[in-house]
């Protein structure tokens, strides 16, 4: 029974190893002057700043970088940008409710029977969060963040393990 387990759970995942574990297209739009983090295929890991003149990005970009990279061996890379978009959200989504709760108590307290331009107050509330998205975004465009841009294509080897009294499965990638 465990012999026909292990065997069916070799043909099975053996089956399955054709398969890539991530996909790549390219290096994607690459331009002088940007900050790079790059892995090799050797594991090593660097941060580099981009230069020459963008003719073929896999070759002029990488020869005039600060740290030199042979392409063939670059298994992932990662492009520094900035946070910008992240921030304008979190700023609209913070003060958009507060300047409607805001504005609303406000057109509360100058009317004696309740508020009676709500429309107003929504409005306001917009404006609001639209000063918040300003403001988030200025925020964001201070903290970097990493993007990934390449992801080499993993090849996954799947060898049948048999030892005396085992049989099991061996997964390299």
């Amino acid at each position: 029974m465990r012999v026909g387990i292990g065997l069916g759970l070799c043909f099975g995942v053996a089956f399955v190893s054709g398969l890539h574990a991530q996909s790549t297209a390219d290096f994607g739009r690459l331009e002088p002057g940007q900050v790079v983090r790059v892995s090799t295929v050797g594991k090593s890991r660097f941060v580099t700043r981009l230069g020459g003149v963008p003719r073929d990005p896999t070759v002029e970009l990488f020869a005039h970088a600060e740290v030199p990279v042979d392409v063939a061996r670059v298994d992932s890379l990662w492009v520094r940008g900035h946070a910008t978009w992240t921030g304008a959200i979190v700023g609209a989504a913070v003060l958009t409710p507060l300047g409607f709760l805001g504005w609303g108590v406000l057109c509360e307290a100058a009317d004696d029977d309740g508020c009676a331009s709500w429309g107003l107050v929504a409005g306001l509330a917009m404006g609001t969060g639209a000063a918040g998205a300003l403001l988030g975004a200025g925020v964001g465009a201070l903290i970097p963040k990493w993007r990934l841009r390449y992801a080499r294509a993993r090849d996954i080897t799947v060898t049948p393990l048999l030892a005396p009294g085992r049989i099991g499965v061996a997964v390299r990638f």
